[in-house]
């Protein structure tokens, strides 16, 4: 939810509006079919609206973004709203709402937001009822409170502020009468209980790095969480908690400070340090999508075990648009309608490759300010909404470019085995999507203003070339490689004109093998213990063979990870113990289809060693020290080295002393010395019996001892009684 939403907007770019003809002025833009076979990955936020002009009933953009792939929306649970009182609950909006977006398909991110008057602290500036939209159910839609009255005086407004109580346990709230009740987590475990059906994830709170959200400390955002967490999982224990979508720039450590807050409550461990997720919020950058991500997952490992991290909005607005607004004129950040459209597939291919688990579009549609359509977004009352133009569609529900360009990335760029990216010293980015349903799909595009002539190696005799506009031809390479025209980046409004915030045109390369490979496990061969030597192979009908993964048993216990994505056809496995020891195979073709796994190969081994041991001497340990005196005499004893199962491991022998090597299985042995004459009365000696253990090794085992027996100096009879 971006920081430019404001009830009243003067912007340059809205000095002149022109009536939205049907289509713009580029012409019309045609869909591609509606997107039903994808995975999940992409959404839109706020797709659930009510036509802002009031001329169609029902949502009419919910389905445009279902037929465009997405299959999230995310937007408010806004606590004045449907708290407007203490304790006076209004939910017939947000209930119609979640029953319409789940009977329609869709899942939903809700935002746990705002601090309603009745609960904010500190001096603040009241929320002023004519910001509150009308909450009527015969809107059949909960609409989105726009942020927020401008500070005056310096005074934040008290939707911004902690609530009241946030200090206090999060379910302090049950007893009677208390007068210090966590209002926070009452109001979080309250909603998160009610939709705990319906609605899965929920994120707290929204750009908490940002003053115009949050006016709290970062400390006091780290109590907000913790306390959301705790009132989720008591409501919906199989919920997902995210931390609210992070700008980054303006404070790009306040996630670090949350972190190292949270990270030293000594609850922190055993509740997941309170959040399951982290989400960010990355605009007009297509590389930011990549390189930011990777720099805050790498700062929030500093405090916290790694965890998913969700792009909750991103997108780019446009200025050229002459359909909604006149004249057009450029401004930083800003981009054209195409360069746009560029944006969608960029940063969604920069998402995937980032690790990132859920991408967002902000957002469905513009939602634009002047809802009198006057030419003035000063209107009190009549005009909200934004100052930019987000949307994948306009609020007269025609398409942008990005809508299609949406469509292409949902339909071709899903379900990958694994995405790759890389770099190319002449500006070219390629995001490589392996084993997709349609096969291995590269991204391409070029991130310098010239056009670039690039070679991309073939791996099949053919491509399909996909446009950002859904067109495909067929391309053949030429001595192994496809030579590509990639267009010049041209999107210039960033911080200088040599600042190219946007690449060129991207286009996608599919090469087209969908039938997985097949692997076996050739041999498991016993070398020389405690080594095993397994051979494997794989094939292929179309790309080829490309990468293996090998996992490992012991017996009937779990698989375990060995070799990953290795070239090798062979390789040696140190077993760490005698047993039975399995191991499987699967490959990987060159597109990255990912076989399954094949039957798996076993074999017996038992662990050997040569050892060698030696008995210096045999004797009368008389004063039990371990040590033979000069007065202890030498003993004879009968020496046998037992195994495991107590049988003769060697042949055993008589005398004072004993060395011998042999090759043993490994193991727990035992060296027993009975004395000569033994049993025997008293005075005489006692037999003893000392540990060996054979250690699993490649050299000889060197073993040396001396065997002091003990005194035998009384003997004791029980009385046997048989009955």
């Amino acid at each position: 939810m971006r920081a430019r939403w404001m009830l009243v907007v003067v912007m340059a770019l809205a000095a002149a509006l022109v009536p939205p003809p049907a289509s713009g002025e580029s012409g019309p833009v045609t869909p591609l079919p509606p997107v039903t076979d994808t995975d999940g990955f992409a959404g839109t936020c706020y797709s659930f609206y009510p036509d802002p002009f009031g001329q169609v009933p029902g949502r009419p953009f919910l389905p445009l973004m279902l037929q465009a792939g997405s299959r999230w929306d995310r937007f408010d649970f806004s606590w004045l709203q449907l708290e407007p009182r203490e304790g006076e609950w209004n939910f017939a909006a947000q209930d119609q709402l979640v029953s319409d977006l789940r009977a329609a398909g869709m899942n939903i991110l809700g935002i746990f937001l705002w601090t309603p008057n009745w609960a904010a602290t500190g001096n603040c500036t009241p929320t002023p009822e004519s910001l509150r939209l009308d909450l009527s159910p015969s809107l059949r839609h909960a609409p989105v409170l726009h942020p927020a009255v401008t500070p005056m005086d310096g005074i934040p407004p008290c939707m911004t502020t902690p609530p009241r109580g946030l200090y206090e346990p999060w379910n302090d709230w049950m007893t009677p009468g208390d007068p210090f009740v966590n209002t926070w987590g009452r109001f979080v475990y309250t909603v998160a209980y009610r939709y705990r059906d319906s609605v899965k994830h929920w994120e707290v709170w929204n750009e908490p790095d940002l003053s115009w959200f949050w006016t709290g400390t970062s400390t006091d955002y780290a109590r907000l969480l913790k306390v959301a967490y705790q009132a989720v999982k008591a409501a919906c224990p199989d919920c997902t908690v995210l931390f609210g979508g992070i700008a980054y720039y303006e404070k790009p450590n306040f996630y670090r400070w949350v972190l190292n807050t949270l990270k030293n409550d000594p609850e922190a461990s055993a509740n997941n340090y309170f959040f399951d997720a982290m989400a960010v919020h990355l605009y007009h950058r297509s590389s930011s999508i990549y390189d930011v991500t990777q720099v805050i997952r790498s700062g929030m490992r500093e405090f916290v075990p790694d965890r998913p991290i969700w792009l909750t909005e991103t997108g780019s607005p446009v200025w050229d648009d002459e359909a909604v607004i006149s004249p057009t004129v450029p401004y930083i950040w800003s981009a054209t309608m195409d360069e746009a459209a560029a944006y969608v597939i960029q940063s969604y291919a920069n998402a995937r490759a980032a690790g990132i688990a859920r991408y967002f579009y902000f957002r469905a549609h513009d939602d634009y300010c002047d809802k009198n359509r006057d030419g003035d977004c000063r209107d009190e009352g009549i005009d909200y909404g934004m100052g930019e133009l987000f949307g994948l569609v306009r609020d007269d529900r025609t398409l942008r470019p990005a809508y299609v360009a949406f469509q292409v990335a949902t339909t071709y760029l899903v379900s990958p085995t694994m995405v790759t990216s890389v770099n190319y010293s002449g500006g070219v980015r390629r995001v490589t999507f392996w084993g997709t349903p349609r096969g291995k799909i590269s991204v391409l595009w070029n991130n310098v203003p010239t056009t670039t002539v690039f070679s991309y190696p073939a791996t099949l005799p053919t491509a399909t070339l996909v446009d950002r506009w859904g067109v495909t031809r067929t391309i053949t390479p030429s001595n192994g490689v496809y030579t590509l025209t990639l267009p010049g980046a041209t999107a210039n409004n960033g911080t200088s004109p040599s600042d190219y915030i946007i690449g060129g045109e991207p286009y996608l390369v599919i090469e087209t093998d969908t039938v997985p490979p097949t692997a076996t496990v050739r041999s498991v061969t016993v070398s020389r213990p405690p080594t095993v030597t397994v051979s494997w192979e794989g094939a292929d009908d179309a790309a080829g063979i490309w990468l293996y993964d090998v996992q490992v048993r012991e017996g009937a216990g779990a698989w375990a990870t060995w070799l990953t994505l290795t070239t090798t056809t062979t390789g040696t496995y140190p077993v760490p113990r005698t047993g039975t020891w399995c191991f499987r195979a699967r490959a990987w073709d060159r597109v990255g289809n990912r076989g399954d796994w094949s039957p798996e190969v076993c074999a017996a081994v038992t662990l050997t060693r040569t050892l060698h041991l030696t008995v210096d001497a045999v004797f009368g340990d008389e004063d039990g020290d371990g040590v033979q005196g000069a007065d202890e005499p030498v003993l004879t004893a009968t020496l046998r080295l037992l195994d495991p199962a107590g049988a003769d491991a060697v042949s055993p022998t008589v005398g004072t002393s004993w060395e011998f090597t042999a090759t043993l299985p490994v193991g727990e042995y035992v060296l027993e010395a009975v004395p000569e004459g033994w049993p025997s009365t008293p005075p005489g000696w006692l037999p003893r019996w000392l540990p060996v253990a054979v250690a699993p090794g490649m050299d000889h085992q060197e073993v040396r001892l001396t065997v002091g027996l003990r005194p035998h100096r009384a003997s004791v009879y029980l009385p046997m009684v048989r009955r």
